[in-house]
């Protein structure tokens, strides 16, 4: 069983392609409409992929800290140097993100890179 499975939009994709859809946003993680424009949720059969949205930040700007049970990432721009007074303001705020994981990923084997203000993370299922 998944953990998108009781996703009612996942049941309509596989319904409407006659197979199972790759992209999932389920309500479990995704709180509300500000988290939906932010991360995306990608399964496939070995790997579980998180994919967070943090424009005007930096790889050095961002920390993932991954237990067995969560993942929380801040995003915090502390050298504001060239920024316009307005997205310095925003960035200085940071972004905050505290989701609990699906059991069946194995908190132990995961990475993440950071490209272009895009933070992906992926985690491999367990056997």
């Amino acid at each position: 069983m998944s953990f998108f499975d009781e996703d009612p939009f996942e049941n309509i994709v596989r319904d409407f392609f006659g197979q199972r859809s790759n992209l999932h946003s389920s309500e479990n993680i995704i709180k509300g409409e500000d988290d939906e424009r932010i991360i995306d949720f990608i399964e496939t059969k070995d790997k579980l992929f998180l994919v967070f949205e943090l424009p005007g930040y930096s790889e050095k700007d961002i920390k993932v800290d991954i237990t067995k049970k969560e993942i929380e990432i801040t995003a915090k721009k502390n050298n504001l140097e060239n920024i316009q007074e307005y997205l310095a303001r925003k960035l200085s705020r940071g972004e905050y993100f505290k989701k609990i994981l699906p059991s069946f990923v194995n908190h132990k084997k995961v990475n993440h890179t950071f490209k272009n203000g895009v933070l992906e993370i992926y985690f491999e299922k367990r056997k």
